[in-house]
């Protein structure tokens, strides 16, 4: 129960992953296989979960970022590590499964709420600020007809708050110790 978090959290890193390698070989087809945490490789994603990844990435870029979501996220993240929260995930993971899993995951609500998220608000706002802040450092050269495009708002949100992006991007980048 205790190790129950970071895999949301991954997952949102995958996504954000999954977008960048989607724009980077402008191809719906992202890698056809990727390491586990344990460095036995996990099976490809199948068609459906491309397809659903593909719906997802466009769900997220498009979810309207809430004014001071960077700090709240930042918070609410250095909180979830504090608990020790970790829940389980998998590659090509729905947004809806990860919403469904976040708000089972005893202990976590509360954080949540605390820092003026639903469990949905939570998975939307990680991966959108995730998949935004890969898309908008695309070099030029590299962008091609296939690659999505975040919506200018949160572009302009995230440009204009880098101090907090990046607070953000640490805490994202911390590793848990492992239990």
């Amino acid at each position: 129960m205790l190790n129950k978090t970071k895999t949301v959290l991954a997952s949102g890193k995958r996504m954000a992953l999954a977008a960048v390698a989607f724009v980077a070989v402008g191809q719906v087809a992202v890698a056809q296989t990727a390491p586990a945490e344990n460095g036995q490789q996990q099976p490809a994603l199948t068609a459906e979960q491309m397809a659903t990844m593909r719906h997802d990435m466009d769900t997220a870029l498009h979810y309207k970022l809430a004014p001071g979501v960077l700090p709240r996220l930042t918070n609410t993240l250095k909180a979830i590590h504090a608990a020790n929260l970790q829940p389980p995930g998998h590659l090509g993971m729905s947004l809806d499964d990860q919403i469904a899993m976040v708000s089972k995951v005893q202990g976590l609500p509360p954080i949540l709420k605390a820092n003026g998220f639903t469990p949905r608000d939570f998975v939307m706002s990680l991966t959108c600020v995730g998949l935004t802040g890969s898309l908008m450092n695309v070099p030029p050269g590299q962008a091609s007809s296939k690659m999505p495009t975040p919506e200018p708002e949160n572009v302009a949100l995230l440009k204009a708050n880098q101090a907090d992006l990046q607070a953000l991007i640490g805490v994202l980048r911390t590793e848990q110790p492992k239990r």
